[in-house]
């Protein structure tokens, strides 16, 4: 399959290429956001009496360039570059604190009768993918774990497999196919190394950092090669109902190189991570201003080493209501699996009960109200609960405001 669609890509590069010259000027247009947060969060430490609370707060802003334009021919043609100081892979994982923005997504694009070709750093398929609706500031999926300890929540439940992945890779996206009430689309992605973006290349770079470093260069910052994507989304109207769907696979084989490298998802041991195959369902319903829906990933494999062999799943549901200039919600997320960058890992390694969280819940309402174009006000509280195999328990809340402006 990886074959067929590295082929697929470079036919189809050489006729698109052809197809776009003598092009009219290109129009570009600059965006983006920035947003104030304000937060008050309490948590339980793992395995530590007492609870700690804080307040803190947290400025995120981004540069969206988008490019675009038409051939002669009719090929519509363009690219994407976006600039982020939010939270990436590294991040997420607790060892940097992003103060200054880093390219969160810069790729080509060629559209037409044939589909969409897209080149460069994005999510991929996956774009197309349903999730839960949300209001705010994300609840149960968003901005709240910034606050919150890497070492003590399992972030990773939030973030998803690729919920932070802008890889460099080659995606094609078939036209909406049906007819003005029913229409499916495929989408699929191939990344070479999963994670790796921008200029990093791991035949160009080497471990530098040494053995359980996730700044390494090279492999250290590629826990995945070959890795792809399919995804199937369905979009339906049944008046006064609008339904969305979609199910994706991805997969990606170890980077698994030895102790001296690959991706160490526990560093004290160095083990690298196993090869995995995950899969997902989505779907939304949408009527008078209401919209229901859920989702469910089976992450397979993903981000354990061996002997981590228990069911890793996350389950989600929501319900919104937009009115007006306002709009309000609340969310569900829970699963079960691994999370091996705990505090606790350390003390017991890979194999420790406490890196396997056999209970995740967390519980989020919101909403948002838009005081003039582009200026809106969002509320996020979010509760969650959190236990591992070996009885250890964390929980707390995080509540947050939020002023953003979008240009």
């Amino acid at each position: 399959m990886r074959k067929i669609l590295l082929a697929t890509t470079a036919l189809a590069g050489i006729a698109f290429a052809g197809a776009a010259q003598a092009a009219s000027p290109l129009t570009v247009n600059l965006g983006g956001d920035v947003d104030f947060l304000a937060a008050n969060y309490a948590a339980q430490d793992h395995g530590v009496a007492g609870k700690s609370t804080n307040r803190d707060f947290e400025s995120l802003y981004g540069l969206n360039f988008d490019i675009s334009g038409k051939s002669n021919s009719g090929v519509n043609y363009g690219g994407v570059v976006s600039l982020s100081n939010a939270p990436d892979i590294s991040n997420l994982f607790g060892y940097l604190n992003q103060s200054s923005p880093y390219l969160s997504a810069g790729y080509i694009y060629m559209s037409g009768a044939f589909g969409k070709l897209q080149l460069g750093d994005s999510h991929g398929a996956t774009d197309i993918a349903v999730g839960t609706p949300t209001a705010g500031e994300g609840q149960v999926f968003g901005r709240y774990i910034d606050f919150l300890n890497t070492t003590t929540f399992a972030k990773n439940f939030v973030a998803g497999i690729d919920g932070t992945d802008h890889s460099t890779n080659v995606t094609y996206f078939t036209p909406k196919v049906g007819n003005e009430n029913n229409k499916v689309q495929l989408g699929f992605s191939y990344v070479p190394q999963f994670y790796n973006y921008g200029s990093s290349a791991v035949n160009n770079n080497t471990n530098s950092a040494g053995a359980g470093s996730l700044l390494a260069t090279g492999n250290d910052l590629s826990p995945y090669h070959d890795v792809v994507k399919g995804v199937v989304a369905y979009e339906g109207k049944f008046a006064p109902v609008a339904v969305k769907a979609s199910g994706n696979v991805i997969t990606g084989s170890s980077n698994a190189i030895g102790s001296d490298g690959g991706w160490m998802v526990n560093a004290p041991t160095g083990a690298p991570v196993s090869s995995f195959t995950s899969w997902g369902l989505g779907a939304q319903a949408a009527a008078e201003g209401f919209t229901l829906g859920g989702g469910y990933t089976d992450m397979g494999r993903y981000d354990t080493v061996a002997g981590q062999n228990k069911d890793q799943h996350t389950y989600s549901a929501g319900l919104t209501y937009d009115f007006s200039k306002a709009s309000v919600g609340v969310s569900y997320l829970g699963g079960e699996g691994y999370s091996n960058l705990l505090a606790s890992s350390a003390a017991g390694g890979t194999g420790s009960s406490a890196n396997y969280i056999k209970e995740f819940n967390s519980y989020g309402a919101g909403g948002s109200y838009t005081w003039a174009p582009g200026l809106t006000s969002n509320l996020d509280g979010v509760y969650f609960d959190q236990k591992s195999d070996a009885s250890v328990e964390n929980k707390g809340y995080v509540l947050l405001v939020s002023q953003k402006l979008t240009f």
